[in-house]
């Protein structure tokens, strides 16, 4: 049966007007995806996907998106697929969602109003919360396109009214900023922010542009204006919503102080945590998110009783949380304003037709249940994987082109996640003698192709899959060469800044360096008219409140100041000559580096290194298996870091990034090169846990090569010391890693080819003179978060090479700080919630004597948590087992104390 044969057959099983629910069986890994395309196409109807858990949800979404080749230009409010995200923070929580949850619930009910079979894709909890009115919804959006009439102080105080911020800057979604007659906003729904010119009331055009550095780009015909909020504090009702929320204080009981505080807050505009919690109040009651779904909506189900279980789980979360509010008289709104109970959630259900796949077969009870019922024969590429991923046995791809041989009569399609990644595929099949074509088209056009029998295609899909009644096999990059994680698109700047070219780098009250006055303070912007000129100017504030007024034109001119341990710098004063005795003594300062350094660097400009071999076909399997996806910053430090160690001068490089930026990678890649070309590698660690967690790095990355790494530290007893080192002279160990221990006179090496240095700065004089005699021989690639200024200006001079890595990482968060009086309540809701996530906490106290009676008082407050206790006092053995079980997720709750 062919894919299109395939289709049809679903079809005809989702036809007609039919109540109930119908089974789709045998439905495994990426085939969930694909037929629900297939019935996506057919049935052009709304359709609600519902997953039992937000990552199955973002990878079912990321499969759909794959299968239905949506257009990427098309203006995202056009697209027919939306993830419907739940606020991911616990019902009644003194804690206000994202506002990117918030704004994508709107736009997904946005979807269900103005389009006519819309897709999305949500779970029981982002279902069972009621959501804001349609006669409400259909007055918090605007429609606009250039060339309409249209003023703008309406348009700002709309704005306003439906939670948009008025900023200086505009860099997150909910921004707006105005200057004359332009208002850039950044609305939901949009991956970059919008440009609006106004030529009096006549909005002349729309464009995007780059927050980064606030330059036009692609120019838009249209846009959709979407709001960030279910409600307005904005608004004329407002004495009547808070004399209502005055009154459910009272029935609560609420603290006449705590509900004074809130009430005046609101009474002002002023929005604070938890407030969404009272949107009953403040707009026309909430209605369930399925009055928003047309009659001839199709609900399909992704694991029916895992979504049933998880919907009766929330339910009693819900509950439960409300009576805890009530007991602490919280201020909130009646649950069943907010959420459907468990009851609710299955009348709303069976109001529509279902489809439930299951990811195994079932046998029908009954001949009727066999006419509602549909078996696909499909089975997973997990299964598939244990023969195709290369393993340490044999590091070849040679068991994936055995299964390849077997599947010549099925069409069998190759996902790689970037165009790079389909390239390096490429290559490596072509070694084997395979030449696969790499296809651009879209998933639907490619399928419908018929004259290739296998190729690489390039897009997101997280699991491949068999489908034989379709002859059809797809095998994912990743369950070749191991899962990786994704960089999302257009989140790569595309050169490297290393010094303040944009105000988005600077905060309000940052210390800053001026060039000729030297350090003071940023206390923002300021709009001044300067012999008739007006423009923005940065606020600088010097010794004795003077200040200093800079063009934003000329921010080139001031730093962020750098300083060690957070400590505040003393403020130069303007006009002063402290600054300028500064500058002369760094001048002597650097006179007298360069005199100390310039024997050593001539030394090592006319001493020969080793020149290594360029990666070959074992180093592209080694790069391939990497489980993130580079960032270009990344990517740029591994091949200047590989062309240093091709040339014949020792190489001393600096790479420079903030932690989790993906140093360490660079730094396995440059050790790959080096063992495969005969040499031994040691990486120095300044602290034991550090040198641990690198151990278990290094081994996990090299797991799939006949590569031996050894540690050296306190956590091994001495005779196993002796015999790693032994073996480390005899050259029968590969990569050593250790603390300031590999610096002692009674290491050696057999053939030591390259050392790796992390956080150099944290060694001492002894150890950095060892480190000074070993640049003389061998490649050196130290790395840091936080270069000491002497090591950065020599990188920066040239006398050592730098790469720097300032590219966050996918997934990678800003870290949210909450200040706040210790609390057992909010302990247990913030650990709930990383829990409720998957993740993991960890929890600082600060003695030793009484860690283990905080571990035991955790456990009580939170059962739900798994807890492991360690610090510095503890045996080397014991410390480094809990250690171990907290990296592999044994436990998800860590008290410790910082040694």
């Amino acid at each position: 049966m062919s894919d299109i044969a395939l289709a049809e057959r679903i079809g005809q099983f989702l036809e007609g007007n039919w109540s109930g629910a119908k089974r789709i069986q045998g439905v495994q890994g990426g085939a969930r995806g694909y037929l629900l395309s297939l019935a996506a196409k057919r049935a052009m109807r709304p359709m609600l996907v519902v997953c039992s858990s937000a990552r199955d949800a973002e990878n079912l979404y990321d499969d759909l998106n794959f299968f239905l080749g949506e257009n990427r230009a098309e203006a995202p409010f056009r697209k027919r697929l939306h993830l419907f995200p739940s606020w991911e923070v616990l019902p009644l929580e003194k804690l206000s969602p994202h506002p990117d949850n918030i704004a994508g619930r709107l736009e997904g009910l946005y979807k269900l109003v103005e389009e006519s079979a819309p897709i999305l894709i949500a779970t029981p909890a982002a279902m069972m919360q009621k959501v804001i009115a349609k006669e409400s919804l259909k007055r918090s959006y605007l429609y606009l396109v250039a060339g309409q009439d249209l003023q703008r102080e309406s348009l700002l105080e709309h704005l306003v009214q439906w939670g948009f911020q008025n900023v200086p800057l505009v860099e997150e979604r909910g921004d707006f900023s105005v200057r004359g007659g332009i208002v850039d906003l950044y609305s939901p729904g949009y991956g970059r922010p919008l440009r609006l010119e106004f030529d009096g009331d006549r909005l002349e055009s729309i464009r995007e542009f780059d927050p980064s550095t606030q330059r036009s780009a692609q120019v838009q015909e249209e846009m959709l204006m979407l709001p960030m909020k279910e409600f307005s504090l904005k608004q004329s009702g407002l004495e009547i919503a808070l004399r209502r929320l005055d009154q459910r204080a009272l029935e609560l009981e609420v603290d006449r102080v705590e509900k004074n505080s809130l009430l005046e807050s609101a009474r002002a505009g002023i929005s604070f945590p938890g407030i969404e919690f009272l949107a009953p109040y403040f707009t026309a009651p909430l209605v369930p998110a399925f009055s928003y779904l047309p009659q001839n909506t199709l609900i399909w189900l992704d694991g029916a009783d895992r979504v049933e279980a998880e919907a009766e789980r929330f339910g009693r979360l819900t509950w439960e949380r409300n009576a805890r509010a009530t007991e602490e008289h919280r201020l909130v709104a009646p649950v069943d304003a907010l959420y459907l109970n468990e009851h609710e959630w299955r009348d709303a259900l069976g109001q529509f037709p279902q489809v439930q796949a299951e990811s195994l077969s079932v046998l029908a009870a009954s001949e009727r249940a066999q006419e509602s019922m549909l078996t696909v024969e499909s089975y997973l590429t997990t299964d598939i994987r244990q023969e195709t991923a290369y393993s340490g046995k044999d590091p070849s791809l040679v068991p994936l082109i055995e299964h390849l041989k077997l599947w010549g009569s099925e069409r069998v399609i190759f996902v790689a996640p970037t165009k790079g990644d389909a390239v390096r595929l490429r290559d490596l099949l072509s070694n084997y003698n395979f030449q696969l074509p790499i296809i651009e088209d879209p998933i639907p056009a490619l399928l419908a192709r018929t004259d290739f029998a296998q190729a690489i295609v390039f897009g997101q899909l997280n699991q491949g899959f068999r489908l034989r009644e379709a002859r059809l096999v797809f095998v994912t990059f990743d369950e070749i060469f191991g899962t990786r994680k994704r960089q999302p698109v257009g989140s790569a700047k595309l050169h490297p800044s290393h010094f303040l070219t944009s105000l988005s780098e600077l905060k309000q009250d940052d210390f800053v360096v001026h060039l000729d006055h030297g350090i003071g303070v940023y206390r923002g912007l300021k709009f001044l008219t300067v012999a008739g000129v007006a423009g923005e100017f940065l606020h600088l504030e010097y010794q004795g409140g003077d200040r200093l007024y800079l063009p934003v034109d000329r921010i080139n001119m001031v730093q962020k100041y750098i300083g060690g341990d957070g400590a505040a710098p003393g403020l130069d004063r303007l006009g002063g000559t402290a600054w300028e005795k500064v500058k002369a003594k760094a001048r002597k300062s650097i006179l007298a580096m360069a005199e100390e350094l310039v024997q050593l660097y001539a030394l090592r400009e006319a001493r020969a290194g080793t020149a290594y071999a360029p990666p070959d076909n074992m180093y592209k399997e080694f790069e391939a298996a990497f489980e993130y996806e580079e960032t270009p910053d990344q990517q740029r430090a591994i091949d200047e870091t590989l062309a240093g160690m091709q040339n014949k001068k020792p190489m001393d490089r600096l790479i420079c990034g903030d932690v989790g930026y993906g140093k360490t990678e660079v730094a396995m890649r440059a050790a790959f090169l080096a063992v495969e070309g005969g040499k031994q590698v040691a990486v120095l660690a300044p602290t034991t846990i550090l040198a641990q967690q690198h151990l278990q790095t290094f081994r996990h990355r090299f797991r799939n090569h006949p590569v031996r790494i050894e540690m050296v530290s306190r956590f091994l007893t001495t005779k196993e010391v002796t015999q790693i080192l032994q073996e480390a002279r005899q050259g029968r160990v590969d990569i050593v890693i250790g603390t300031h221990r590999l610096l002692q006179k009674d290491v050696e090496f057999r053939d030591l080819g390259l050392v790796i240095v992390d956080e150099e700065h944290r060694f001492g004089v002894v150890h950095k003179e060892r480190l000074k005699k070993l640049r003389q021989l061998v490649d050196v690639l130290s790395l840091t978060a936080t270069p000491i200024p002497r090591t950065l200006h020599m990188s920066l001079v040239g006398i050592r090479d730098l790469s720097i890595i300032e590219t966050p990482p996918v997934d990678r968060l800003a870290i949210q700080t909450y200040v706040t009086r210790y609390d057992e309540r909010l302990i247990r809701d913030a650990i709930l919630r990383e829990l409720e996530r998957g993740g993991q906490v960890f929890f600082l106290h600060n003695r030793v004597e009484t860690i283990d009676r905080l571990a035991l008082k955790l456990a009580d407050q939170v059962p739900e948590a798994k807890i492991a206790v360690a610090h510095g006092q503890m045996r080397p053995k014991e410390l480094e087992k809990v250690m171990v079980d907290f990296l592999d997720t044994r436990f998800k709750s860590w008290s410790a104390r910082r040694s």
